[in-house]
């Protein structure tokens, strides 16, 4: 009984002081595309600061056309991705160009390419 609550104590200690992952990804938005070609727009939540970003499609796979990231500054990025994603894959980790930015939004030309009736979902993440 004394060595099981020692075990306890010290997974305890161990899960206060161990940090969680350095490099988590954060949430920016998520956008349902439909069957032909759409823009969308997805909007960041208040100031926050990024050196990388990370596009993830969900249920059925995508084709991009183009993907523009603008910056709270003004500036923006172009990011080719001319490839289809299937469901239940990301991008690669997309660098922004300078020290960490401020994003404001992320634009989208892209379509959902699978024949069947569900949509698919993207979803777009920084850190």
């Amino acid at each position: 009984m004394r060595t099981y609550s020692i075990a306890l104590s010290v997974a305890a200690v161990l899960a206060i002081s161990i940090p969680g992952p350095v490099f988590a990804w954060d949430l920016i938005g998520t956008r349902v595309v439909t069957d032909r070609v759409d823009r969308d727009v997805v909007h960041a939540s208040g100031p926050k600061r990024f050196k990388q970003i990370k596009i993830c499609v969900f249920r059925n796979p995508v084709r991009f056309y183009d993907v523009d990231v603008r910056f709270a500054n003004g500036g923006r990025q172009d990011v080719k991705i001319a490839r289809r994603i299937n469901a239940g894959r990301c991008t690669r980790a997309i660098d922004l160009k300078g020290p960490k930015r401020d994003i404001a939004y992320v634009k989208f030309i892209y379509e959902e390419t699978s024949l069947k009736l569900r949509r698919a979902t993207v979803r777009v993440f920084g850190r």
